[in-house]
């Protein structure tokens, strides 16, 4: 029997409405060498019925024990190949060769990790696709602060055994791993021509939420502070550039929405980052407590 080259880790949750799409791009890849491992943490839909119809293994976890980094951590662990492929269920690769070029690039000896370039759906707004078309740019780099995303990615299993998922915090598992494989002066290559399609419209409250979890665990990740000058210093910033860009594709309504939306987006940042430094700051105290 032949050795499979890659694992592929699809995470799902009621996903029924796309995971139809993801799974027939994934096995319409000219690289084939290939299993698939889902983990559906408490899918209430069809999601498993759609998946049923692809080969792969299960691993089922409990909605209300659900944590990204250790749910990742464990998943990885149950993997006999090198090479891991990370996929979101809502994730549709938008050429046939996609894993291919993915793949090629992760294989180099010098390279740790890779992450795809993802566009917006269509049905996105103008805000959203901004912020894609900012963060994954048709460039050979993406930007400094985009240290590696998860949607389509892969890394290499011994890299992974040195440097696992981040587990205290909820969110940010994948900057985490960009930003340690980086300080480690790893490899962590974007792979420009590995194209996805990926984006949600979030509602205001779904900003708040997601940014606010994400500043929490950036106060561990990073040794910096978020100020209020500082909120203020990206939120002038954001919504300059939300005017530049709606001025130029002529959505002139869109940037009046942009005043609220990017303030929340922001407050919600400086409010979870503060949250992130006090809990960071007890958590200390404990420790240097447990050593008198």
């Amino acid at each position: 029997m032949k050795n499979i080259e890659t694992t592929v880790i699809v995470r799902t949750k009621n996903n029924s409405d796309i995971i139809s799409k993801t799974l027939k791009a994934l096995f319409s890849q000219t690289y084939k060498d290939f299993e698939l491992l889902i983990v559906d943490s408490g899918s209430s839909d069809d999601t498993l019925k759609q998946a049923a119809f692809y080969e792969h293994k299960l691993i089922e976890v409990k909605a209300e024990d659900y944590h990204p980094g250790i749910v990742l951590n464990n998943a990885v662990s149950k993997t006999k190949t090198n090479l891991i492929v990370f996929l979101n269920s809502d994730t549709v690769m938008l050429n046939k060769h996609c894993l291919l070029n993915l793949i090629n690039e992760l294989k180099k000896e010098q390279v740790s990790a890779v992450f795809a370039r993802q566009i917006a759906r269509p049905e996105a707004k103008p805000w959203v696709k901004r912020d894609y078309e900012l963060a994954f740019p048709n460039k050979t780099n993406a930007p400094t602060w985009m240290y590696f995303s998860l949607p389509l990615s892969g890394i290499k299993k011994t890299v992974w055994h040195k440097n696992p998922f981040y587990t205290k915090a909820w969110a940010s598992e994948d900057t985490k791993m960009g930003y340690d494989l980086r300080n480690k002066n790893l490899v962590v290559k974007y792979v420009a021509n590995a194209l996805v399609m990926h984006s949600h419209n979030y509602t205001l409250e779904q900003i708040y939420n997601r940014r606010f979890v994400e500043g929490e665990a950036d106060a561990f990740i990073f040794d910096n502070k978020f100020s209020i000058y500082n909120m203020c210093k990206s939120y002038a910033s954001s919504l300059f550039n939300d005017f530049k860009y709606h001025i130029k594709t002529c959505e002139y309504c869109e940037f009046t929405k942009a005043i609220i939306r990017r303030f929340i987006y922001q407050y919600a940042y400086y409010k979870g980052h503060k949250n992130g430094q006090s809990r960071k700051i007890l958590k200390q105290k404990a420790t240097y407590g447990n050593y008198q």
